[in-house]
Protein backbone atom coordinates (compact mmCIF):
# COMPACT_ATOMS: atom_id res chain seq x y z
CA UNK A 1 0.00 0.00 0.00
CA UNK A 2 1.63 3.21 -1.19
CA UNK A 3 1.92 6.40 0.81
CA UNK A 4 2.65 10.00 -0.06
CA UNK A 5 1.08 13.43 0.26
CA UNK A 6 -2.60 13.64 1.14
CA UNK A 7 -4.63 16.85 1.36
CA UNK A 8 -8.07 17.49 2.80
CA UNK A 9 -10.34 20.45 3.56
CA UNK A 10 -13.43 20.09 5.74
CA UNK A 11 -16.22 22.43 6.76
CA UNK A 12 -19.04 21.63 9.15
CA UNK A 13 -22.05 23.56 7.89
CA UNK A 14 -24.79 25.15 10.05
CA UNK A 15 -27.26 22.46 8.94
CA UNK A 16 -25.02 19.67 10.23
CA UNK A 17 -23.80 18.54 6.84
CA UNK A 18 -20.07 18.36 6.08
CA UNK A 19 -18.38 19.72 2.97
CA UNK A 20 -15.26 17.73 2.12
CA UNK A 21 -12.69 18.86 -0.45
CA UNK A 22 -10.08 16.30 -1.47
CA UNK A 23 -6.90 16.86 -3.41
CA UNK A 24 -6.84 13.24 -4.57
CA UNK A 25 -7.27 12.66 -8.31
CA UNK A 26 -10.00 10.13 -9.12
CA UNK A 27 -9.17 8.38 -12.38
CA UNK A 28 -12.16 6.08 -12.18
CA UNK A 29 -11.27 3.94 -9.17
CA UNK A 30 -13.78 5.57 -6.81
CA UNK A 31 -11.28 7.48 -4.67
CA UNK A 32 -13.64 10.38 -4.00
CA UNK A 33 -16.41 7.99 -2.96
CA UNK A 34 -13.96 6.47 -0.49
CA UNK A 35 -13.19 9.93 0.91
CA UNK A 36 -16.89 10.65 1.39
CA UNK A 37 -17.39 7.29 3.10
CA UNK A 38 -14.43 7.91 5.42
CA UNK A 39 -15.74 11.34 6.42
CA UNK A 40 -19.23 9.95 7.01
CA UNK A 41 -17.81 7.18 9.20
CA UNK A 42 -15.67 9.62 11.20
CA UNK A 43 -18.66 11.85 12.00
CA UNK A 44 -21.21 9.06 12.31
CA UNK A 45 -23.51 10.57 9.68
CA UNK A 46 -25.06 9.15 6.50
CA UNK A 47 -22.86 9.51 3.44
CA UNK A 48 -25.65 11.58 1.84
CA UNK A 49 -24.86 14.36 4.34
CA UNK A 50 -21.30 14.68 3.05
CA UNK A 51 -20.93 17.19 0.21
CA UNK A 52 -17.88 16.07 -1.71
CA UNK A 53 -15.83 18.49 -3.83
CA UNK A 54 -12.96 17.43 -6.11
CA UNK A 55 -10.26 19.96 -5.29
CA UNK A 56 -7.87 21.55 -7.75
CA UNK A 57 -4.41 23.03 -7.28
CA UNK A 58 -5.93 26.43 -6.45
CA UNK A 59 -7.74 24.99 -3.43
CA UNK A 60 -5.29 22.33 -2.21
CA UNK A 61 -1.67 21.32 -2.80
CA UNK A 62 -1.10 18.89 -5.62
CA UNK A 63 -1.54 15.27 -4.59
CA UNK A 64 1.36 12.90 -5.28
CA UNK A 65 -0.27 10.69 -7.91
CA UNK A 66 -2.88 8.04 -8.57
CA UNK A 67 -0.93 4.80 -8.43
CA UNK A 68 0.79 2.18 -6.28
CA UNK A 69 -2.43 1.33 -4.41
CA UNK A 70 -2.06 4.59 -2.49
CA UNK A 71 -5.26 6.55 -3.07
CA UNK A 72 -7.41 5.10 -0.27
CA UNK A 73 -4.42 5.19 2.08
CA UNK A 74 -3.26 8.76 1.44
CA UNK A 75 -6.60 10.46 0.77
CA UNK A 76 -8.37 8.49 3.47
CA UNK A 77 -5.86 9.24 6.22
CA UNK A 78 -5.84 12.92 5.22
CA UNK A 79 -9.62 12.99 5.59
CA UNK A 80 -9.42 11.28 8.99
CA UNK A 81 -6.81 13.79 10.18
CA UNK A 82 -9.04 16.68 9.07
CA UNK A 83 -12.08 15.17 10.81
CA UNK A 84 -10.14 14.73 14.06
CA UNK A 85 -8.91 18.33 13.96
CA UNK A 86 -12.41 19.72 13.33
CA UNK A 87 -13.76 17.70 16.26
CA UNK A 88 -11.09 19.21 18.53
CA UNK A 89 -11.77 22.73 17.27
CA UNK A 90 -15.51 22.37 17.91
CA UNK A 91 -15.10 20.79 21.35
CA UNK A 92 -15.06 24.20 23.18
CA UNK A 93 -18.34 25.16 21.46
CA UNK A 94 -19.85 21.86 22.52
CA UNK A 95 -18.65 22.36 26.10
CA UNK A 96 -20.17 25.84 26.21
CA UNK A 97 -23.48 24.51 24.86
CA UNK A 98 -23.47 21.75 27.50
CA UNK A 99 -22.50 24.13 30.31
CA UNK A 100 -19.28 22.26 30.95
CA UNK A 101 -15.59 23.11 31.04
CA UNK A 102 -14.76 20.38 28.52
CA UNK A 103 -16.30 17.97 26.03
CA UNK A 104 -14.99 14.99 24.13
CA UNK A 105 -16.14 13.40 20.88
CA UNK A 106 -18.14 10.19 21.28
CA UNK A 107 -21.15 8.52 19.65
CA UNK A 108 -21.68 11.03 16.85
CA UNK A 109 -21.31 14.12 19.01
CA UNK A 110 -19.63 15.54 22.10
CA UNK A 111 -20.06 14.35 25.67
CA UNK A 112 -19.35 16.37 28.80
CA UNK A 113 -18.05 14.94 32.10
CA UNK A 114 -21.50 15.60 33.60
CA UNK A 115 -23.01 13.04 31.21
CA UNK A 116 -24.72 15.46 28.87
CA UNK A 117 -24.35 14.94 25.12
CA UNK A 118 -24.89 17.04 22.00
CA UNK A 119 -25.00 15.71 18.45
CA UNK A 120 -23.13 17.17 15.51
CA UNK A 121 -26.37 18.35 13.92
CA UNK A 122 -27.66 20.05 17.10
CA UNK A 123 -24.33 21.75 17.75
CA UNK A 124 -24.13 22.96 14.16
CA UNK A 125 -27.64 24.40 14.22
CA UNK A 126 -27.11 26.17 17.52
CA UNK A 127 -23.45 27.24 17.56
CA UNK A 128 -22.00 27.26 14.04
CA UNK A 129 -22.35 30.27 11.77
CA UNK A 130 -21.40 30.47 8.08
CA UNK A 131 -17.66 31.07 7.76
CA UNK A 132 -16.95 30.02 11.36
CA UNK A 133 -13.18 29.28 11.46
CA UNK A 134 -13.65 26.71 14.22
CA UNK A 135 -15.79 24.64 11.85
CA UNK A 136 -13.18 24.61 9.12
CA UNK A 137 -9.82 22.91 8.63
CA UNK A 138 -7.40 22.59 5.75
CA UNK A 139 -4.34 20.37 5.97
CA UNK A 140 -1.74 18.41 4.05
CA UNK A 141 0.02 15.42 5.59
CA UNK A 142 2.64 12.88 4.58
CA UNK A 143 1.12 9.42 4.83
CA UNK A 144 3.57 6.51 5.20
CA UNK A 145 3.28 3.51 2.94
CA UNK A 146 2.09 0.23 4.39
CA UNK A 147 4.58 -2.41 5.52
CA UNK A 148 2.11 -5.29 5.58
CA UNK A 149 2.47 -7.38 2.38
CA UNK A 150 -0.52 -7.75 0.09
CA UNK A 151 -1.59 -11.34 -0.47
CA UNK A 152 -3.71 -13.02 -3.12
CA UNK A 153 -3.90 -16.64 -4.26
CA UNK A 154 -5.91 -18.07 -7.13
CA UNK A 155 -6.90 -21.37 -8.71
CA UNK A 156 -8.19 -21.98 -12.23
CA UNK A 157 -10.22 -24.79 -13.75
CA UNK A 158 -9.55 -25.41 -17.45
CA UNK A 159 -10.46 -27.71 -20.32
CA UNK A 160 -7.93 -28.56 -23.06
CA UNK A 161 -8.98 -30.05 -26.41
CA UNK A 162 -6.15 -32.49 -27.31
CA UNK A 163 -7.13 -32.44 -30.98
CA UNK A 164 -7.07 -28.68 -31.52
CA UNK A 165 -5.05 -27.37 -28.55
CA UNK A 166 -7.84 -24.97 -27.63
CA UNK A 167 -7.95 -24.01 -23.96
CA UNK A 168 -11.15 -23.05 -22.23
CA UNK A 169 -10.99 -21.52 -18.76
CA UNK A 170 -14.10 -22.71 -16.95
CA UNK A 171 -13.68 -21.02 -13.59
CA UNK A 172 -11.29 -18.87 -11.56
CA UNK A 173 -11.27 -18.58 -7.77
CA UNK A 174 -9.50 -15.65 -6.14
CA UNK A 175 -8.77 -15.33 -2.42
CA UNK A 176 -7.19 -12.19 -0.99
CA UNK A 177 -6.33 -10.92 2.46
CA UNK A 178 -8.40 -7.85 3.28
CA UNK A 179 -9.70 -6.12 6.38
CA UNK A 180 -12.19 -3.27 6.22
CA UNK A 181 -13.77 -2.87 2.77
CA UNK A 182 -14.71 0.79 2.47
CA UNK A 183 -16.35 0.72 -0.98
CA UNK A 184 -17.74 -2.76 -1.58
CA UNK A 185 -18.59 -2.26 -5.27
CA UNK A 186 -15.25 -0.68 -6.17
CA UNK A 187 -13.35 -3.29 -4.15
CA UNK A 188 -14.97 -6.13 -6.08
CA UNK A 189 -14.48 -4.24 -9.33
CA UNK A 190 -10.74 -4.02 -8.68
CA UNK A 191 -10.53 -7.79 -8.18
CA UNK A 192 -12.54 -8.50 -11.32
CA UNK A 193 -10.52 -6.03 -13.37
CA UNK A 194 -7.28 -7.65 -12.23
CA UNK A 195 -8.54 -11.11 -13.18
CA UNK A 196 -9.58 -9.88 -16.63
CA UNK A 197 -6.11 -8.39 -17.19
CA UNK A 198 -4.44 -11.58 -15.99
CA UNK A 199 -6.67 -13.66 -18.23
CA UNK A 200 -5.68 -11.57 -21.23
CA UNK A 201 -1.99 -12.03 -20.45
CA UNK A 202 -2.46 -15.78 -20.12
CA UNK A 203 -4.78 -16.44 -23.04
CA UNK A 204 -4.94 -13.81 -25.79
CA UNK A 205 -2.53 -10.89 -25.51
CA UNK A 206 0.90 -11.17 -27.14
CA UNK A 207 3.23 -8.35 -28.13
CA UNK A 208 5.14 -9.81 -31.05
CA UNK A 209 8.43 -8.07 -31.88
CA UNK A 210 10.75 -8.91 -34.76
CA UNK A 211 14.08 -7.11 -35.24
CA UNK A 212 12.87 -4.29 -33.00
CA UNK A 213 9.60 -3.84 -34.89
CA UNK A 214 6.25 -4.40 -33.18
CA UNK A 215 4.19 -6.75 -35.34
CA UNK A 216 0.98 -6.61 -33.29
CA UNK A 217 0.48 -2.92 -33.93
CA UNK A 218 -3.31 -2.74 -33.57
CA UNK A 219 -6.13 -4.39 -31.62
CA UNK A 220 -7.03 -6.59 -34.59
CA UNK A 221 -3.88 -8.59 -33.84
CA UNK A 222 -3.35 -7.79 -30.17
CA UNK A 223 -6.50 -9.45 -28.90
CA UNK A 224 -7.98 -8.10 -25.69
CA UNK A 225 -10.43 -10.40 -23.91
CA UNK A 226 -14.12 -9.46 -23.99
CA UNK A 227 -16.84 -10.22 -21.49
CA UNK A 228 -17.69 -13.31 -23.59
CA UNK A 229 -14.24 -14.75 -22.80
CA UNK A 230 -14.19 -14.26 -19.04
CA UNK A 231 -15.18 -17.30 -16.95
CA UNK A 232 -17.18 -17.21 -13.72
CA UNK A 233 -15.18 -15.75 -10.83
CA UNK A 234 -15.43 -16.90 -7.23
CA UNK A 235 -14.18 -14.26 -4.78
CA UNK A 236 -13.13 -15.08 -1.24
CA UNK A 237 -12.14 -12.18 1.03
CA UNK A 238 -10.16 -13.33 4.05
CA UNK A 239 -9.32 -11.40 7.25
CA UNK A 240 -6.11 -9.41 7.00
CA UNK A 241 -4.22 -6.63 8.75
CA UNK A 242 -4.44 -3.53 6.63
CA UNK A 243 -2.76 -0.21 7.36
CA UNK A 244 -5.16 2.02 5.46
CA UNK A 245 -8.13 3.89 6.96
CA UNK A 246 -10.00 1.65 9.42
CA UNK A 247 -7.43 -1.10 8.69
CA UNK A 248 -8.25 -1.24 4.99
CA UNK A 249 -5.83 -3.22 2.83
CA UNK A 250 -4.74 -2.47 -0.73
CA UNK A 251 -6.51 -4.40 -3.50
CA UNK A 252 -5.80 -2.37 -6.63
CA UNK A 253 -3.10 -4.53 -8.22
CA UNK A 254 -2.42 -7.69 -6.25
CA UNK A 255 -5.02 -10.05 -7.80
CA UNK A 256 -3.56 -9.57 -11.29
CA UNK A 257 -0.33 -11.32 -10.28
CA UNK A 258 -1.48 -14.95 -9.76
CA UNK A 259 -4.03 -15.19 -12.60
CA UNK A 260 -1.68 -16.05 -15.49
CA UNK A 261 0.22 -18.55 -13.34
CA UNK A 262 -2.99 -20.18 -12.09
CA UNK A 263 -4.22 -20.68 -15.67
CA UNK A 264 -0.81 -21.90 -16.90
CA UNK A 265 -0.46 -24.34 -14.01
CA UNK A 266 -3.96 -25.70 -14.62
CA UNK A 267 -3.13 -26.29 -18.29
CA UNK A 268 0.17 -27.92 -17.34
CA UNK A 269 -1.67 -30.20 -14.95
CA UNK A 270 -4.18 -31.11 -17.67
CA UNK A 271 -1.63 -31.94 -20.40
CA UNK A 272 1.24 -33.22 -18.27
CA UNK A 273 3.80 -30.76 -19.68
CA UNK A 274 5.17 -27.61 -18.00
CA UNK A 275 3.99 -24.33 -19.52
CA UNK A 276 6.86 -21.87 -19.93
CA UNK A 277 5.45 -19.32 -22.39
CA UNK A 278 2.28 -17.24 -22.67
CA UNK A 279 -0.25 -16.65 -24.09
CA UNK A 280 -1.69 -20.15 -24.42
CA UNK A 281 -2.65 -20.11 -28.07
CA UNK A 282 -3.95 -23.32 -29.62
CA UNK A 283 -0.77 -23.63 -31.70
CA UNK A 284 1.43 -23.29 -28.63
CA UNK A 285 -0.58 -25.87 -26.70
CA UNK A 286 -0.39 -28.35 -29.61
CA UNK A 287 3.39 -27.97 -29.60
CA UNK A 288 3.39 -28.77 -25.89
CA UNK A 289 1.18 -31.79 -26.45
CA UNK A 290 3.65 -33.10 -29.01
CA UNK A 291 6.37 -32.92 -26.36
CA UNK A 292 4.58 -35.15 -23.91
CA UNK A 293 6.66 -38.15 -22.92
CA UNK A 294 5.47 -41.44 -24.34
CA UNK A 295 3.76 -43.70 -21.82
CA UNK A 296 5.95 -46.40 -20.36
CA UNK A 297 4.57 -49.82 -21.31
CA UNK A 298 3.53 -52.06 -18.47
CA UNK A 299 5.92 -54.91 -17.74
Amino acid sequence: MGGGVGSSELTVNPDGTVTAVSGAPDVGTGTLTVVAAVVAECFGIPIERVHLVAGDTDSLPNDTEAGASRMTNAAGHAAIAACDQVKEQLAPLAAAMLGSESARWSNGGWSAPNGQHVTLEDLAGEMIKPGDPQAHVKLTIQVPGGKEPERSVQAAEVEVDPETGQVRVRKISSAQAVDTIINVTAHQGQIEGCVVQGYGYAMTEELAIEEGRVLTAHLGDYKLPTIMDIPPLITVNLPGEGEGPFNAQAIGETPVVPTPAAIANAVADAIGVPVMQLPLSAERVLELLDKRPLPVPSP
